[in-house]
């Protein structure tokens, strides 16, 4: 049952280690300012994203939906992101597309995030097969489900090949992308769960689908081959594709180079720190989710705390470069690290500090 593996993944994500490769955000080093000629409480951290004003450029990302665990998950972060003026993205609503009865779970984030910047959220697998008037339904269900600001459509060829009961789908994706970007009145954001957007992906994106945004999902945190393998019982698979993928700091690059839209930046964030320099290399906003799901499981302050940690960090880097807002920050000066140099040389990749609004 779908219910099950939903309650796999919950239970696998926060118990085992699932988490694989570097980042190399560890790669990418600030300038200190030693002269900031600002005070720390004229930080601004506030950005504007699919006309919605967050109290900084952070979104909850993409979890989980449709049993009951998942409803209270969603209920405690659908809380954090209101209280803290952020945005969310909601776990694969699919499951309450078929199953309505488990629409419940994903309808608490529009009860308890009534004006936070919501994302709905469906894949690219099974959006592939569906005819265009199914495909109306679909986008149009999603979206009222949660009253959302922005449609995203993951592609995860990885896990699905993965799974158990995968669905590994991708003819016609683009042109059911191009339909949905024509069809939902809504920004449309193209993402992937944690093996990265390359530089040739996202080319054919920005020609063929034009989307709002692109989230990278980088390798580096949660590997959603490992949590499939563990429900297929097949380690030594995954073992063999460990760390699969493109580091995030590297696919903010590759992304950057060929695109001129919103960036989101998630995979392996970790910090505020880690979001500060993800925004100085080229993205817009920034994501997390294995440690909001942590964090949501042990409730509402505990989330809160979490949040507010993640908020003064990134503050602190800004005060520390300098920069006054989030435009500053995006041109912030670094240096990379020899695994980057040499990875963006190979591929003939610049890293450009490029500040993108939509």
């Amino acid at each position: 049952m779908i219910e099950n593996r939903k309650d796999d993944h919950i239970r696998i994500a926060s118990e085992q280690n699932v988490e694989e490769g570097n980042n190399l955000f560890n790669e990418v080093h600030f300038i200190h300012i030693a002269l900031p000629e600002i005070d720390f409480d004229e930080v601004n951290t506030s950005i504007t994203i699919f006309n919605k004003k967050l109290s900084f450029p952070f979104i909850i990302g993409a979890m989980t939906g449709g049993t009951e665990t998942a409803e209270k998950i969603n209920t405690t972060l659908a809380k954090c992101a209101e209280e803290f003026n952020i945005g969310m993205y909601v776990g694969s609503q699919r499951i309450a597309i078929v199953k309505p009865e488990t629409a419940r779970s994903f309808r608490v984030v529009a009860e308890n995030a009534p004006t936070a910047l919501k994302i709905a959220n469906l894949g690219a697998p099974q959006v592939s097969r569906l005819d265009e008037k199914i495909l109306v339904d679909w986008v149009s269900q999603a979206i009222d489900m949660i009253n959302a600001d922005a449609i995203a459509i993951h592609l995860n060829p990885a896990q699905e090949v993965f799974q158990p009961e995968g669905e590994p789908w991708f003819r016609g994706v683009i042109d059911k992308l191009r339909f949905i970007k024509k069809i939902a009145n809504r920004p449309l954001i193209v993402k992937e769960v944690g093996n990265g957007i390359s530089m040739e992906v996202a080319r054919i994106l920005a020609s063929r689908v034009n989307p709002d945004a692109i989230d990278v999902a980088g390798i580096g945190g949660t590997s959603f081959i490992r949590i499939e393998s563990i429900r297929a019982g097949a380690i030594d698979e995954a073992n063999v594709f460990s760390g699969w993928g493109i580091p995030t700091a590297i696919a903010i690059c590759e992304v950057r180079n060929v695109y001129d839209g919103v960036i989101i930046a998630s995979g392996g964030i970790r910090s505020g720190l880690d979001g500060a320099k993800a925004m100085a290399i080229g993205a817009n906003a920034f994501s997390m989710s294995r440690p909001l799901l942590l964090a949501a499981l042990k409730g509402f302050d505990e989330t809160k705390k979490f949040i507010g940690k993640l908020l003064r960090e990134f503050k602190i880097a800004m005060f520390l470069t300098g920069s006054r807002n989030v435009n500053e920050l995006n041109n912030a000066p670094v240096v990379f690290g020899q695994t980057i140099i040499s990875w963006l040389g190979q591929r003939n990749v610049s890293c450009k500090h490029v500040s993108a609004s939509k």
